[in-house]
């Protein structure tokens, strides 16, 4: 069994809205719906699995996902993260498109910049949001064409771009960045959270390779344990529990009992709405059902595409970030 670890049930309060912007210093605004955020995921835990409870539901769930992955043709593996749990969840036909080749986009960069300028505006680097990523910007297109700078991923593209593109790219991410800096009081952290970060990493024991991936935009330390937050666009879906349980359940796999997320905390700042899903056994089990019911459709769309004669349709929603 391969970890790796990156940095219940309960409603939030009133939906308010975001502030558009942040006042100078670094300080995020603190309007009531930030601070609530920041008090619940700041909130003492409640009934986390116990170290026998997670040994069983790892076995349990890599029991299962193995029988499904079984049926894939040949010796192909799955990985599953949050997008194609999305997609297998609410647009299962796409699913018989398979996957395209990354292709870098404003929107596909929009997290790895705005998360840096986040960072910045939380230590006190950098005032608001969009000096920030206008720096985050600017030093990586410097970086892109010196050897060993360790440049981020996106600069080569970045540099490539008309000053119109870059624009946009600007744009995306300081959208982002604005929204995750206004989500929460950060002056009411004792502590400094991780934000952006590594993604966590459970891959099943089995013939099959069975990859899941889970992605959270902050974790907020309490002990040993963390509190997720998870920014969404748009207006809180109703399958919001499947949509915060799948990164709390990667994140208690790749991690023991001890140091598993309490709670992963949804936030939708468009909509001024924010959601608590707090993670005790039965919450995992049921987000660990969702898993074996994703990968069984995704499972049934390889099957499909392998047919003879099949022909995929037009391209399916997009969203991936």
């Amino acid at each position: 069994m391969t970890v790796t670890a990156g940095p219940g049930l309960r409603v939030g309060g009133r939906d308010e809205p975001v502030p558009a912007s942040a006042p100078p210093g670094g300080a995020a605004l603190a309007v009531p719906r930030a601070r609530s955020v920041a008090e619940a995921l700041l909130a003492p835990a409640i009934g986390g699995p116990t170290t026998e409870e997670l040994e069983r539901l790892r076995a349990e769930l890599g029991r299962d996902l193995q029988a499904v992955a079984g049926d894939l043709p040949g010796r192909g593996g799955l990985r599953l993260d949050t997008f194609r749990m999305r997609l297998a969840r609410r647009h299962p036909e796409a699913c018989l498109l398979g996957d395209e080749p990354f292709t870098p986009s404003p929107r596909a960069c929009r997290r790895a910049v705005g998360s840096a300028a986040v960072r910045a505006c939380v230590r006190g680097r950098a005032g608001a949001p969009a000096a920030a990523v206008a720096e985050v910007l600017a030093a990586g297109a410097a970086e892109a064409d010196v050897p060993g700078a360790g440049a981020p991923w996106w600069a080569s593209w970045y540099t490539g771009l008309s000053a119109a593109a870059r624009a946009v790219v600007h744009a995306e991410a300081l959208s982002w960045a604005t929204a995750v800096f206004g989500a929460v009081d950060w002056t009411s952290l004792p502590r400094v959270p991780v934000i952006g970060g590594t993604d966590d990493w459970w891959s099943c024991p089995g013939p099959r390779p069975v990859v899941l991936r889970g992605r959270v935009d902050v974790g907020v330390p309490d002990g040993r344990r963390l509190a997720f937050l998870v920014v969404g666009s748009g207006h809180c879906p109703d399958d919001w529990r499947a949509e915060l349980g799948f990164p709390g359940l990667v994140g208690a796999l790749a991690r023991s009992a001890e140091a598993a997320p309490s709670r992963v905390v949804g936030v939708w700042p468009d909509s001024g709405q924010w959601r608590v899903l707090d993670l005790d056994i039965a919450t995992l089990r049921a987000a660990a059902v969702a898993v074996v019911s994703a990968a069984a459709t995704w499972v049934d769309a390889c099957l499909e595409r392998a047919q003879p004669g099949h022909r995929p349709g037009g391209r399916g929603p997009a969203g991936r970030d």
